[in-house]
């Protein structure tokens, strides 16, 4: 089987055309909205649970989920959580998940740092 070498230019590209691809097709923009808005979930977690000085064991023990539960939680794996386990997760952090206006989510995420850790 022939090998790919992935450079940055092949990268740039792939990106160039997710970009258009995410500009014309609505599916396409519907799937990556969806996905960064699931990871933005998953770091605010994470943050949440550091912020408070806990471990994953901490919040294994607290709330009776499984390691592999809390690695999918916090990870952007294809195999998403329940609903029912990210509200138990949020709660052990002292959270609760709700709903907020897409347009509120953008002015604060405008003004919030972009943290890559």
């Amino acid at each position: 089987m022939p090998t790919v070498e992935v450079t940055e230019t092949v990268l740039n590209e792939e990106a160039r055309e997710l970009e258009e691809a995410y500009k014309i097709d609505p599916k396409v923009k519907a799937a990556i909205d969806q996905f960064e808005s699931e990871c933005r979930l998953r770091r605010e977690l994470v943050e949440a649970r550091k912020s408070n000085n806990l471990t994953q064991n901490q919040i294994k023990e607290s709330t009776g989920l499984t390691q592999q539960v809390i690695s999918r939680i916090e990870s952007n794996t294809e195999i998403s959580p329940s609903l029912k386990n990210l509200m138990i997760y949020a709660n052990a952090l002292g959270y609760e998940l709700t709903l907020q206006p897409k347009e509120l989510l953008s002015v604060s995420e405008a003004v919030r740092p972009y943290n890559k850790g």
